[in-house]
This record gives structure tokens, sequence and C-alpha cells, in this order.
């Protein structure tokens, strides 16, 4: 039994009927999204339901956070969207588009097994938070925005995003009257049931009562666009056309995807992991986001992610063992694609697009925004820069202005590092910063200056014209510059240099240079490339107490 996982080996069968409830609740939950991310992948809604069953097992099986949900999500469904959209000229829902999508989600699963056995979990942070909050605001938009023309019953108008949202808004002549009927009762209903009932299952109510007014109403007959004939079983294409130029032509996409996917399904597992005191790790997430996919791509699904709602089900409803719950789920969805698909044929369009809308009202939290512009100016721009990218060019565009913003930040970071001048505090215990503590004192004749940053090639020169720019608007000059090194953690070449720079000026000007308190690794790296030598052992100090008695300059 060693091969199961941890969850598997210590489960309580006593756990069960409150896990098969939970596992109802989210089924009830997440059957009705995953026919309607369908329609935003470019698929039958169909195929929606047969991302489910193996997404679960895969993911259950390799995954690290045991309250992680992974299946269909609206983001990464747009982002399927988006990337089978540069190859060729395949109709959305025709054979060979399903293809297409199905070679990606399998090209997905291979990204994230290949990037989980190479530990490379830390490509999570190619997206700043700032830079990701803008970002999902962005798309969450750009989803409920591409749904309105559905809602409210015309063809979808070409364009951006704004464009789209703007034409739909003035051609309110085209409205057919009986589907914005429809549609706006599903989403008013929708948000009253999730706001006023939150234990019932709102999604497959609004669902059932849809297709039961459809019936009786004859809804279909007045305008509203329905569903259509929804197979069971299973209807799988073959892959064949699908070339390896196609592949190569999804490939940026696909890393987009994993991208975009391993940060927002990192942030959920590990919010759950921070209140749980339980352990994610970066890199086998990667291998069970990497199974989830595989496993719905065998099934000739989409693209799967992390997402928030099912997981925060399974919470609210008290589930004893999450993955047992999730695996309840993806039992009753094969049941449901075997047996009951046909039930959805009814299903109005309309409140798919009502769905879609509700799914992703969670996602447009301008509230995260302007906590940044309080917060840091260049956060909020960041994350605005990342949000407009999205809704002015399109998602794989903002997925690379994203990215690009994301190491602008960090080069900003870098090249704007704290600089402190140190002095002894009041009671003579330690050393401060002199800007932060004004009962401080500055030690006559000695420079104490921390730079609080990795000492490399972007701030390197920074780093040397600050500590000499002090040095010589210094009256008098001190006789002695002390570098704590207690918040550099990294020397590069470069840094090396610049210290080495440094060192030849100061000693031309009479002003002995001795570095305090610097890790082992640095000091290793500093001798590595021969900087060690050049400064002198005796230049070398465990404090900076120690550093002031070498030069004779302590002051009791």
């Amino acid at each position: 039994m060693r091969w199961l996982p941890e969850w598997a080996r210590g489960y309580d069968r006593a756990w069960l009927p409150v896990d098969v409830m939970a596992g109802l609740t989210i089924w009830a939950l997440m059957v009705p999204q995953a026919l309607a991310y369908a329609g935003i992948a470019g698929v039958p809604v169909q195929n929606g339901l047969y991302v489910m069953p193996l997404a679960a097992v895969g993911y259950a099986l390799l995954g690290s956070s045991i309250r992680l949900f992974v299946g269909p999500s609206a983001g990464v469904a747009t982002l399927s969207a988006s990337t089978v959209a540069v190859v060729g000229s395949a109709s959305t829902g025709s054979a060979e588009y399903i293809a297409l999508t199905v070679a990606l989600t399998l090209m997905v699963g291979v990204l994230y097994i290949a990037g989980g056995l190479a530990r490379m979990g830390f490509v999570s942070r190619f997206f700043a938070r700032p830079v990701l909050d803008g970002f999902i605001v962005g798309l969450g938009l750009y989803i409920a925005i591409g749904q309105l023309p559905k809602v409210v019953g015309i063809a979808k108008p070409s364009g951006d995003t704004l464009a789209v949202f703007v034409r739909t808004v003035t051609d309110i002549g085209s409205w057919e009257a009986s589907t914005v009927a429809v549609g706006v009762i599903a989403l008013l209903s929708l948000f009253a049931l999730a706001r006023f009932t939150p234990k019932l299952p709102g999604v497959i109510i609004v669902v059932a009562v849809a297709v039961l007014a459809t019936k009786v109403f004859d809804l279909h007959d007045h305008g509203v666009a329905i569903v259509g004939d929804v197979p069971t079983g299973f209807a799988f294409v073959s892959l064949s056309s699908v070339t390896a130029g196609d592949l190569v032509d999804m490939l940026p996409g696909a890393l987009a995807i994993v991208i975009v996917g391993l940060a927002q399904s990192l942030a959920i597992a590990k919010s759950y992991g921070t209140k749980h005191h339980e352990k994610v790790d970066a890199n086998r997430e990667m291998l069970g986001y990497g199974a989830a996919n595989i496993g719905a791509g065998a099934l000739q699904g989409f693209t799967v992610t992390g997402g928030p709602s099912a997981s925060a089900t399974a919470e609210r409803v008290g589930a004893k063992s999450p993955p047992v719950a999730f695996l309840v789920s993806a039992l009753m969805t094969l049941l449901t694609i075997l047996f009951l698909a046909g039930l959805f044929t009814d299903l109005p369009e309309a409140v798919l697009g009502a769905i879609v809308i509700w799914a992703v009202s969670g996602m447009i939290d301008p509230s995260k925004l302007t906590q940044y512009w309080h917060a840091r100016s260049l956060e909020f721009w960041a994350a605005l820069g990342a949000l407009l990218g999205v809704i002015l060019i399109n998602i794989l565009p903002g997925v690379a202005i994203g990215v690009a913003l994301s190491f602008i930040m960090l080069i900003h970071t870098i090249d704007h590092p704290h600089i402190a001048v140190l002095g002894r505090s009041r009671d003579g215990s330690r050393f401060v910063d002199l800007e932060d503590d004004p009962d401080a004192t500055a030690i006559p004749g000695v420079l104490i200056h921390r730079f609080e940053a990795e000492l490399i090639f972007a701030n390197a020169d920074l780093f040397q014209d600050d500590v000499l720019a002090r040095v010589h608007a210094a009256q008098p000059q001190p006789s002695m510059v002390i570098l704590d090194f207690e918040a550099i953690g990294h020397v590069d070449v470069t840094g090396g240099e610049a210290l080495r720079s440094m060192h030849d000026t100061l000693d031309a000007l009479g002003v002995r240079l001795i570095v305090a308190r610097a890790k082992s690794n640095v000091r290793g790296a500093l001798q590595r490339h021969g900087i060690a030598d050049v400064l002198g052992e005796d230049n070398f100090a465990p404090t900076v107490d120690r550093a002031l008695e070498s030069g004779a300059l302590t002051t009791r």
C-alpha cells in the first residue's frame, strides 16, 4: 500500500458518508460549470464533462495539497481557446478544433510533468503577485464580457474586449427579449442563492429550473437558443490531423497556460496549506497538475487547473477527506457522461453564459488594485498594465505583458534597494538606521553602510557610487568605512569587482574598508573572485563592534 498517497493510507471509513455528500455537492456545482466552460474553450458541451473524471484522479495521486480541486476553469479554458485560435482556421466545435484542443491539453500535461521532475516549481514566481492579480481581474472581465452576447441573444461582435462590450451594449435593438429574460433571471438567481442559501447547490438548481422552464414554456420556440443534443458516452476524435508544426505553434500558449495555471493554483493551494498547517510542494504540484491535464486530455477534455469554487465548497460542507469528495464528484461526472448527459439538451445557452459570468465574478475584485495603489504605486501600475494588456490586446499577449512587468518590477526592486547608514542606539546595545531612530548617534570618523539587497550586476554600480558619494560628502572625511553585509546573500563577479574598485579608491584616499557580518557563502564568493585577498583577512569582522575594535575606534 506504499504506492497510495498519504491521505488514502490514513483514511477512516467512518468519514465516507460525509465525504460522499460533499462529493455530490461538488458534482452539482461543477457539472453545469464544466458545460459552460466548454463553450469558452470552443468545444462541444459534453467535452466539458470529459475533463473531470481522470483529472481528479491524476491530481489526487500525485498532488501535494489535499484541499485543492483541479478541474475545468474559465481562465484556462479561455487560454486554451486563444492558443488553438493561433493554429490554422479550424472552426470551434469541429473535429479538427477538438483534436488541437486535446493535443494542447496533453502538451500542457507533459510540460507540467517535465517541470516537476526538473524541480522547476519556481517558475510560478515569474508572475509577481500584483501582476497576477491584475491579470486575473482582466481575465475575469474578458470572460464576462465575452459571455454578454450569449446572455442577450445576439451573435458575438468582432473586435477586442472593449469593442465587444460597447457593441453589445449599444446594439440593444437586436437583443432577444426572451433570451434576456432567461439570462438575467438566471444570473440574479445564482447570486441570490449564493448569498442567502450558500449551502444549497445553487448552480444545479438554476440549471434544473431552466431546463424545466424550457420544456414547459417551449422557450426554444420563442427564440431562446438551447444547448441541443448532448450525446451520452464518450465521442473520441482522431489526433492524426495534428501536425508537428501545430504543436510548435501552440507551444507559447501551452507555456502561458503552465505559468498562469501554476501561479494561480499554487496561490490557492498555499492559502489552504497555511490555514491548515499543511505543506504544499511546488514541484509535486507540477506533477499533480501534469497528471490532471494528461487525464483530461486522455478523455478528450481541455486544460485544467486548480479551482477556488470547488475547493471552497469542500471546505464549507465539511469534507473529512477532500480528495475522497473530489473522487466522488469525478465518479458522479462519469455516470453523468454515460447515462445523464441528455438531460442538458434543453438547457438555454443564456443560462450557460450566466453561469460563467457568476463564476468569474469573484475574479473581478477591484479592491486588490486599490490596495496596491495605497501600498505602493509601482505595484498598482504593474497590476493595471497586466489588466489592460488582457482587455485591450488579448489573452496571450496579456500573459507576455504580465511576465515582462514582473521582471521590470524585479529589476526595479534590485536597482532601488534600501540603503541604511547605521549609528548606535541610545542605549548603546545595537546599531540602527540613523534615519529611523532620531535618538541614535553616528560613530565619529566612521561610515557604517548597510546595503539591503543582493550585490549583483544590476546594482553593483549603485552600491559603489553610494558609498563613495557619502565618503566624499562627509565633513570631515571618515577614516574608516564599515560595510554591514548582513542583508547581502549573494555577490556575483560584477559585485565583487565593484567592491575591489571601491577598496582601491578608498585606499587612495587613506580610508580603511572593513566588511562586517558577511555570511559564509558570501565570504566564499569573495574568496573565489579574489576580492578577499585584496581586502586582507584583517578587514573582515564577524560583527560591527569587532570591526570598530579592529580600527581602534570603539566608543565606550
